[in-house]
Protein backbone atom coordinates (compact mmCIF):
# COMPACT_ATOMS: atom_id res chain seq x y z
CA UNK A 1 0.00 0.00 0.00
CA UNK A 2 1.06 3.36 -0.69
CA UNK A 3 2.02 5.82 2.37
CA UNK A 4 2.72 9.65 2.28
CA UNK A 5 4.26 11.18 5.27
CA UNK A 6 3.09 14.33 7.67
CA UNK A 7 5.64 15.92 9.99
CA UNK A 8 4.44 18.64 12.28
CA UNK A 9 6.88 21.23 13.46
CA UNK A 10 7.65 24.40 14.35
CA UNK A 11 10.62 24.75 12.13
CA UNK A 12 13.13 25.01 15.11
CA UNK A 13 14.55 21.75 15.21
CA UNK A 14 17.39 22.38 13.29
CA UNK A 15 20.14 19.81 12.49
CA UNK A 16 17.44 17.08 13.81
CA UNK A 17 15.35 18.36 11.42
CA UNK A 18 17.82 17.75 8.31
CA UNK A 19 18.60 14.31 9.58
CA UNK A 20 14.94 13.58 9.43
CA UNK A 21 14.85 14.59 5.88
CA UNK A 22 17.83 12.61 5.01
CA UNK A 23 16.37 9.07 6.24
CA UNK A 24 12.87 10.03 4.77
CA UNK A 25 15.32 10.49 1.08
CA UNK A 26 16.62 6.86 1.87
CA UNK A 27 13.91 5.20 2.21
CA UNK A 28 13.30 1.61 0.59
CA UNK A 29 9.77 2.37 -0.03
CA UNK A 30 9.75 6.05 -0.80
CA UNK A 31 6.49 7.88 0.10
CA UNK A 32 4.20 9.64 -2.23
CA UNK A 33 4.39 12.61 -0.59
CA UNK A 34 6.29 14.39 2.32
CA UNK A 35 4.08 17.41 3.53
CA UNK A 36 4.83 19.25 6.79
CA UNK A 37 2.72 21.02 8.55
CA UNK A 38 4.35 24.13 9.63
CA UNK A 39 2.89 26.84 12.27
CA UNK A 40 1.72 30.02 11.45
CA UNK A 41 4.16 32.59 11.85
CA UNK A 42 7.36 30.27 11.90
CA UNK A 43 9.89 30.31 9.05
CA UNK A 44 9.97 27.21 6.51
CA UNK A 45 13.64 25.96 7.40
CA UNK A 46 15.93 26.72 4.65
CA UNK A 47 17.32 23.11 4.18
CA UNK A 48 15.28 20.67 1.82
CA UNK A 49 15.75 17.13 0.02
CA UNK A 50 13.55 18.56 -2.86
CA UNK A 51 10.67 16.68 -2.47
CA UNK A 52 8.97 18.36 0.79
CA UNK A 53 5.65 20.41 0.62
CA UNK A 54 4.66 23.24 3.09
CA UNK A 55 1.55 24.04 4.46
CA UNK A 56 1.19 26.54 7.50
CA UNK A 57 -1.74 25.83 9.64
CA UNK A 58 -2.66 26.88 13.40
CA UNK A 59 -0.32 26.07 16.01
CA UNK A 60 -0.71 23.66 18.42
CA UNK A 61 0.51 19.80 19.14
CA UNK A 62 -3.46 18.99 18.22
CA UNK A 63 -4.17 21.32 15.96
CA UNK A 64 -0.99 20.55 14.02
CA UNK A 65 -2.31 16.91 13.83
CA UNK A 66 -6.15 17.06 13.83
CA UNK A 67 -6.47 18.31 9.95
CA UNK A 68 -8.05 17.07 6.84
CA UNK A 69 -5.12 16.00 4.89
CA UNK A 70 -6.85 16.69 2.14
CA UNK A 71 -3.14 17.22 0.29
CA UNK A 72 -2.75 13.26 0.18
CA UNK A 73 -4.51 10.68 -1.75
CA UNK A 74 -2.40 7.35 0.16
CA UNK A 75 -4.00 5.38 1.95
CA UNK A 76 -1.27 5.46 4.60
CA UNK A 77 -0.37 8.45 6.40
CA UNK A 78 3.36 8.05 8.16
CA UNK A 79 2.65 10.89 10.96
CA UNK A 80 6.10 12.04 12.13
CA UNK A 81 7.44 14.95 14.62
CA UNK A 82 10.13 16.65 13.82
CA UNK A 83 12.89 14.97 15.47
CA UNK A 84 12.99 11.34 14.36
CA UNK A 85 15.51 9.76 12.21
CA UNK A 86 14.33 6.21 10.00
CA UNK A 87 16.26 3.38 8.81
CA UNK A 88 16.23 3.23 5.30
CA UNK A 89 13.82 0.29 5.54
CA UNK A 90 12.35 1.26 8.64
CA UNK A 91 8.87 2.55 6.70
CA UNK A 92 9.02 -0.78 4.99
CA UNK A 93 9.23 -2.45 8.22
CA UNK A 94 6.29 -0.09 9.43
CA UNK A 95 4.36 -1.22 6.33
CA UNK A 96 4.47 -4.57 6.31
CA UNK A 97 3.76 -5.13 10.24
CA UNK A 98 0.48 -3.30 9.64
CA UNK A 99 -0.42 -5.83 6.85
CA UNK A 100 0.72 -9.18 8.49
CA UNK A 101 -0.90 -8.11 12.03
CA UNK A 102 -4.24 -6.33 10.54
CA UNK A 103 -3.62 -2.75 12.25
CA UNK A 104 -5.54 0.30 11.85
CA UNK A 105 -2.00 2.06 13.24
CA UNK A 106 1.34 0.81 14.39
CA UNK A 107 3.44 3.27 16.77
CA UNK A 108 7.14 3.30 16.59
CA UNK A 109 8.63 2.21 20.08
CA UNK A 110 10.83 5.36 20.03
CA UNK A 111 10.84 6.13 23.96
CA UNK A 112 11.84 2.50 24.80
CA UNK A 113 10.06 2.64 28.84
CA UNK A 114 11.36 -0.75 29.21
CA UNK A 115 14.75 -0.15 28.70
CA UNK A 116 15.10 2.58 30.86
CA UNK A 117 17.09 2.90 34.05
CA UNK A 118 15.65 1.55 37.01
CA UNK A 119 15.71 5.28 39.26
CA UNK A 120 13.90 6.73 36.32
CA UNK A 121 11.51 3.65 36.19
CA UNK A 122 10.89 4.11 39.54
CA UNK A 123 10.36 7.36 39.25
CA UNK A 124 7.47 7.05 36.87
CA UNK A 125 5.77 4.59 39.13
CA UNK A 126 6.18 7.44 42.43
CA UNK A 127 4.94 10.40 40.50
CA UNK A 128 2.64 8.92 38.07
CA UNK A 129 1.84 5.47 38.91
CA UNK A 130 3.54 3.92 35.81
CA UNK A 131 4.06 0.45 36.18
CA UNK A 132 5.54 -2.17 33.99
CA UNK A 133 3.69 -5.03 33.28
CA UNK A 134 4.65 -8.59 31.54
CA UNK A 135 1.78 -9.24 29.33
CA UNK A 136 2.11 -11.35 26.71
CA UNK A 137 -0.31 -9.42 24.46
CA UNK A 138 -0.27 -5.58 25.20
CA UNK A 139 2.59 -3.52 24.57
CA UNK A 140 0.85 -0.68 26.94
CA UNK A 141 -1.90 -0.38 28.65
CA UNK A 142 -4.47 2.16 29.36
CA UNK A 143 -5.76 2.33 33.02
CA UNK A 144 -8.70 3.62 34.62
CA UNK A 145 -7.33 5.63 36.71
CA UNK A 146 -5.55 7.69 33.85
CA UNK A 147 -2.33 6.13 33.53
CA UNK A 148 -0.47 3.76 31.58
CA UNK A 149 1.51 0.96 32.33
CA UNK A 150 4.20 -0.49 29.60
CA UNK A 151 5.42 -4.02 29.01
CA UNK A 152 8.88 -4.84 30.32
CA UNK A 153 9.32 -8.19 29.17
CA UNK A 154 9.84 -8.29 25.03
CA UNK A 155 10.12 -10.85 23.07
CA UNK A 156 9.13 -9.93 19.43
CA UNK A 157 8.61 -7.05 17.10
CA UNK A 158 5.11 -6.29 17.37
CA UNK A 159 2.44 -6.23 20.13
CA UNK A 160 -1.05 -5.10 19.79
CA UNK A 161 -1.39 -1.88 22.47
CA UNK A 162 -4.30 0.51 23.67
CA UNK A 163 -1.86 3.62 23.99
CA UNK A 164 1.46 4.45 22.19
CA UNK A 165 4.04 7.62 22.01
CA UNK A 166 3.57 9.61 19.30
CA UNK A 167 6.73 10.84 17.31
CA UNK A 168 6.27 8.38 14.83
CA UNK A 169 3.39 6.09 13.66
CA UNK A 170 1.87 4.81 10.56
CA UNK A 171 -2.27 4.80 10.08
CA UNK A 172 -4.75 4.02 7.62
CA UNK A 173 -6.01 7.37 6.70
CA UNK A 174 -9.37 7.00 6.34
CA UNK A 175 -9.06 5.65 10.30
CA UNK A 176 -7.87 8.80 11.87
CA UNK A 177 -10.55 10.81 9.83
CA UNK A 178 -12.65 8.94 11.20
CA UNK A 179 -11.49 9.35 14.84
CA UNK A 180 -12.57 12.90 14.32
CA UNK A 181 -9.23 14.04 16.33
CA UNK A 182 -10.31 17.74 15.99
CA UNK A 183 -12.77 17.13 19.05
CA UNK A 184 -10.25 17.33 21.43
CA UNK A 185 -8.51 20.50 20.34
CA UNK A 186 -9.11 21.83 24.01
CA UNK A 187 -5.69 20.23 25.14
CA UNK A 188 -3.78 23.14 22.81
CA UNK A 189 -5.96 25.81 25.58
CA UNK A 190 -3.22 24.71 27.82
CA UNK A 191 -0.63 26.29 26.10
CA UNK A 192 1.66 22.77 26.56
CA UNK A 193 -0.88 19.90 25.09
CA UNK A 194 0.17 17.52 27.71
CA UNK A 195 -0.92 14.12 27.27
CA UNK A 196 -2.31 14.25 23.42
CA UNK A 197 -0.30 11.26 22.01
CA UNK A 198 -2.22 8.89 24.62
CA UNK A 199 -5.42 10.28 24.37
CA UNK A 200 -5.24 10.17 20.72
CA UNK A 201 -4.45 6.45 20.56
CA UNK A 202 -5.92 5.53 23.47
CA UNK A 203 -9.42 6.70 21.16
CA UNK A 204 -8.14 4.91 18.28
CA UNK A 205 -8.45 1.75 20.79
CA UNK A 206 -11.57 2.78 22.68
CA UNK A 207 -13.26 3.06 19.31
CA UNK A 208 -12.67 -1.00 18.20
CA UNK A 209 -9.61 -0.50 16.03
CA UNK A 210 -6.72 -1.92 15.95
CA UNK A 211 -3.41 -0.41 17.57
CA UNK A 212 -0.42 -2.24 17.08
CA UNK A 213 3.46 -1.35 18.74
CA UNK A 214 7.07 -2.06 16.97
CA UNK A 215 9.62 -2.53 18.99
CA UNK A 216 11.61 -2.70 15.95
CA UNK A 217 11.40 -0.15 13.66
CA UNK A 218 14.73 1.21 13.81
CA UNK A 219 13.09 4.58 13.82
CA UNK A 220 14.67 6.89 16.78
CA UNK A 221 13.76 9.64 19.06
CA UNK A 222 16.56 12.44 18.60
CA UNK A 223 14.60 14.63 21.32
CA UNK A 224 14.66 18.34 19.97
CA UNK A 225 11.99 19.20 22.27
CA UNK A 226 11.30 22.42 20.68
CA UNK A 227 7.76 22.59 22.86
CA UNK A 228 8.73 20.76 25.68
CA UNK A 229 11.64 22.28 26.87
CA UNK A 230 9.92 25.63 27.60
CA UNK A 231 6.94 23.81 29.14
CA UNK A 232 9.61 21.54 31.85
CA UNK A 233 11.18 24.74 32.29
CA UNK A 234 8.46 26.47 34.35
CA UNK A 235 6.94 25.16 37.73
CA UNK A 236 3.18 26.25 36.56
CA UNK A 237 3.77 23.00 34.62
CA UNK A 238 2.66 21.11 37.60
CA UNK A 239 -0.76 23.32 37.53
CA UNK A 240 -1.27 22.26 33.42
CA UNK A 241 -0.52 18.87 34.46
CA UNK A 242 -2.99 18.25 37.55
CA UNK A 243 -6.01 20.01 35.05
CA UNK A 244 -5.23 18.32 31.80
CA UNK A 245 -4.74 14.91 33.65
CA UNK A 246 -8.30 14.83 35.49
CA UNK A 247 -9.80 16.05 31.96
CA UNK A 248 -8.23 13.48 30.19
CA UNK A 249 -9.11 11.22 33.21
CA UNK A 250 -12.43 12.43 32.85
CA UNK A 251 -12.67 12.13 28.91
CA UNK A 252 -11.27 9.03 27.93
CA UNK A 253 -11.69 6.73 31.27
CA UNK A 254 -14.51 8.09 32.81
CA UNK A 255 -17.27 9.71 30.19
CA UNK A 256 -17.57 7.37 27.89
CA UNK A 257 -21.16 6.29 26.24
CA UNK A 258 -22.30 2.74 27.30
CA UNK A 259 -19.59 2.36 30.40
CA UNK A 260 -21.30 0.43 33.32
CA UNK A 261 -22.10 2.60 36.55
CA UNK A 262 -19.90 -0.12 38.34
CA UNK A 263 -16.75 0.77 35.73
CA UNK A 264 -17.40 4.36 36.40
CA UNK A 265 -17.57 3.82 40.36
CA UNK A 266 -14.33 2.23 39.58
CA UNK A 267 -12.88 4.74 37.55
CA UNK A 268 -13.29 7.23 40.06
CA UNK A 269 -12.14 5.01 42.71
CA UNK A 270 -8.99 4.77 41.10
CA UNK A 271 -8.19 8.12 40.16
CA UNK A 272 -9.12 9.75 43.62
CA UNK A 273 -6.61 7.53 44.96
CA UNK A 274 -4.14 8.20 42.18
CA UNK A 275 -4.96 12.51 42.99
CA UNK A 276 -4.68 11.64 47.01
CA UNK A 277 -1.64 9.73 46.47
CA UNK A 278 0.62 12.84 44.67
CA UNK A 279 -0.76 14.84 46.94
CA UNK A 280 2.01 13.82 49.51
CA UNK A 281 4.69 13.62 46.26
CA UNK A 282 3.78 17.43 45.39
CA UNK A 283 4.38 18.22 49.27
CA UNK A 284 8.08 16.18 48.18
CA UNK A 285 8.94 17.85 45.15
CA UNK A 286 7.68 21.53 47.04
CA UNK A 287 10.24 20.88 49.44
CA UNK A 288 13.06 19.75 47.34
CA UNK A 289 12.48 22.66 44.50
CA UNK A 290 11.98 24.87 47.62
CA UNK A 291 8.68 26.33 45.83
CA UNK A 292 5.52 26.33 47.79
CA UNK A 293 3.60 26.65 44.34
CA UNK A 294 4.59 23.09 43.04
CA UNK A 295 2.21 22.38 45.60
CA UNK A 296 -0.81 25.19 45.34
CA UNK A 297 -0.29 24.54 41.26
CA UNK A 298 -1.13 20.57 42.11
CA UNK A 299 -4.14 21.44 43.94
CA UNK A 300 -5.40 24.54 41.75
CA UNK A 301 -5.13 23.01 38.61
CA UNK A 302 -7.51 19.50 40.31
CA UNK A 303 -9.89 22.11 41.28
CA UNK A 304 -9.89 23.99 38.52
CA UNK A 305 -10.00 20.71 36.51
CA UNK A 306 -13.60 19.88 38.25
CA UNK A 307 -15.05 23.21 37.27
CA UNK A 308 -13.58 23.01 33.63
CA UNK A 309 -15.49 19.59 33.39
CA UNK A 310 -18.52 20.64 34.65
CA UNK A 311 -18.39 23.64 32.06
CA UNK A 312 -20.41 24.24 29.06
CA UNK A 313 -18.16 23.93 26.43
CA UNK A 314 -16.75 21.10 27.97
CA UNK A 315 -20.05 19.26 27.88
CA UNK A 316 -20.62 19.79 24.45
CA UNK A 317 -17.69 18.05 23.21
CA UNK A 318 -18.87 14.77 20.93
CA UNK A 319 -18.09 11.98 23.47
CA UNK A 320 -15.00 10.20 23.41
CA UNK A 321 -17.05 7.13 21.84
CA UNK A 322 -18.08 8.34 18.47
CA UNK A 323 -20.96 6.29 16.50
CA UNK A 324 -19.72 3.73 14.03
Amino acid sequence: MNYSIAIRTLGTSGEKFVRELESIKRQTVQPDKVVIYIAEGYERPRYTIGKEEYVWVKKGMVAQRALSYSEIDSPLLMMLDDDVELEPDSAERMIKAMEEHNLDCIAADTMCDHKRPLAIRIYAAVTNLVFPHWSKKWAFKFHSNGSFSYNQHITRDVYDSQSAAGPASLWKKQVFLDLHIEHELWLDKFGFAYGDDGLTFNKLYKNGYRLGVHYNSGIANLDGRSTSALFQSDNHKFYTRSMASLMIWHRSCYNLDGLSRGKKLWAAATFTFKALWLLPVHMASAIFLRSLKVLTYYVSGTLDGLKAIRSQEYRQLPNYILPR
